[in-house]
């Protein structure tokens, strides 16, 4: 394929700085787990945009966190495993944000020495006759450090084609890496727990988001009738449980449903969709509980 360019970009920025909406935004399904709470992505997700000459993997990183437990420590290890080999890293910075960069990521990104662009997300919620520059000199942010300066709006998918004109300008030359229908790396068992955790964190608010873990015990795709997936939702307190449950199995229901709605959709079948709640106490201060959930590498 003659110019066809193929390659890797990591996403970095804060919690909640939008970076798996614009993954989503960018592949046009819905591959990360979004909310509006921050540490909603914990593992990298490899998503991959395939154009007419080109092919990029989007690298969702887990936000810089501070590492206050093991959880942590190994969302942060997930941050530096994944801006190792990339051929190019967008470092997405919420402009709606009082410290929009943190010195965490002004430490990382001084010591890295692949080309960096600087992109200012929801800019659709900026006051109007926003400027970059402007807000870049308003918080103390070098642009001239960056190999590119972007600015885009997820929701409104404002910006997002030119924002992926700069990327594939980093790509080296070479045939594609994946399928041109693959939207992903992960399988669907990775992506259908992700869904029931986005759920978790959608319903229950700031109550019981990060001690929530997600756990698939069995997935049976049929040939006929409904495809068939259990999984278990673990916690880590017993008043966390009930919150999970609901009254007379309320809050469980609603969070089944809506989990339901969206592993049907990126399965496209019918599913059954069975869940259980389960206390696993102090999961995140346990190192094998964190590689048996997937967030330390074994």
């Amino acid at each position: 394929m003659s110019d066809y360019r193929t390659g890797f970009v990591s996403i970095l920025g804060l919690p909640n700085a939008g970076k798996s909406t614009l993954v989503n935004a960018l592949i046009g399904e819905k591959i990360a787990a979004v909310s509006g709470l921050p540490q909603t992505t914990r593992d990298r997700i490899n998503a991959i945009l395939s154009g007419e000459d080109f092919q990029i993997v989007l690298v969702d990183l887990p936000g810089l966190v501070d590492a206050t437990d093991k959880l942590n420590e190994a969302l942060r290890q997930n941050v530096v495993d994944g801006l190792e080999g990339v051929d190019c890293v967008v470092h997405l910075v919420d402009v709606t944000m009082a410290d929009p960069v943190g010195e965490d990521a002004r430490d990382v990104l001084n010591v890295l020495t692949t080309p960096v662009i600087f992109v200012a997300s929801k800019v659709d919620a900026a006051p109007a006759g926003f400027s970059v520059e402007a807000f870049a000199r308003n918080h103390d942010i070098d642009l001239s450090r960056y190999a590119g300066v972007r600015a885009v709006s997820s929701i409104e998918a404002r910006g997002l084609s030119e924002l992926v004109e700069t990327i594939r300008d980093f790509m080296p030359e070479g045939p594609p890496l994946y399928d041109p229908d693959d939207l992903t790396d992960r399988d669907l068992r990775f992506l259908a727990a992700e869904i029931i955790r986005e759920k978790v964190f959608h319903f229950t608010h700031q109550e019981v988001p990060y001690s929530t873990a997600v756990e698939i015990d069995d997935f049976k795709e049929r040939k006929r009738g409904k495809w068939y997936v259990a999984a278990s939702i673990h916690i880590e307190r017993d008043s966390q449980k009930g919150v999970v449950i609901g009254k007379g199995g309320a809050m469980l229901k609603r969070i089944s449903q809506a989990a339901r709605a969206d592993i049907e959709k990126l399965c496209d079948t019918p599913v059954f969709l069975e869940l259980h709640v389960k206390v696993t106490k102090n999961w995140r201060k346990n190192d094998a509980r964190l590689r048996e959930f997937g967030y330390k590498r074994k």
